[in-house]
């Protein structure tokens, strides 16, 4: 069995465009006063003290099973697994988390000032998300001598028919409390702004 690769720091480009359209400004249509745009500025500037990029990821084999796949050991039955792995051999596990920082920080937030917190919410989100992004990159890059690439679909526990219960097992394979991600009995993943994926490996 493979082992993960844990990314202790990951630094990305500020997704700055989605955490505008995450809090609802649209560009070229919202318009912001400048000392509004100051304001906000400011406040993502300073959410990006508290971010704490990590992240783990592993490749390994799936096998087919009646509806569904075998990864690591673990049968999750899921159609929409199926579908996303019905032309890949490898699967890929990944998991992020932008810590607990700032999560602590944006508790503290709501109680003094609800704007600061919202926007944290936003940064957190997305820089999270772009998290996942540079993780499928650096495989991505990795694997082109191959002539192979990831799906540019990625899928997570919770949707559709791919059971919440399932991150349990992938939280277990990826060993994300390595990089402070911890899991509830409900199978949610602490800090919030953790998450976890799955994308397969395709012939390019």
């Amino acid at each position: 069995m493979e082992k993960p690769i844990f990314f202790n720091s990951i630094t990305i480009k500020l997704p700055k465009e989605k955490i505008y359209k995450r809090l609802g400004y649209k560009s070229k249509v919202t318009r912001l006063s400048k000392i509004k745009q100051k304001e906000i500025e400011k406040y993502i500037r300073d959410a990006l003290l508290f971010i704490e990029l990590k992240g783990a990821a592993l490749i390994t084999k799936i096998e087919r099973k009646p509806k569904g796949a075998a990864i690591g050991g673990k049968v999750f039955k899921s159609k929409l697994l199926l579908a996303l792995l019905k032309n890949s051999a490898d699967v890929l596990l990944c998991g992020v988390t932008a810590g607990s920082r700032i999560m602590d920080e944006i508790k503290k937030c709501e109680q003094l000032d609800l704007t600061r917190a919202v926007i944290f919410d936003a940064v957190a989100s997305e820089m999270a998300d772009s998290a996942f992004s540079w993780i499928t990159d650096y495989f991505n890059r990795g694997m082109l001598k191959e002539r192979k690439c990831l799906t540019k679909k990625r899928i997570s526990c919770g949707y559709h028919d791919f059971s919440i219960k399932y991150q349990k097992d992938i939280y277990n394979l990826l060993k994300i409390k390595k990089i402070g991600v911890g899991i509830t009995k409900s199978y949610m993943l602490l800090p919030e702004k953790s998450a976890t994926a799955v994308l397969g490996v395709i012939d390019i």
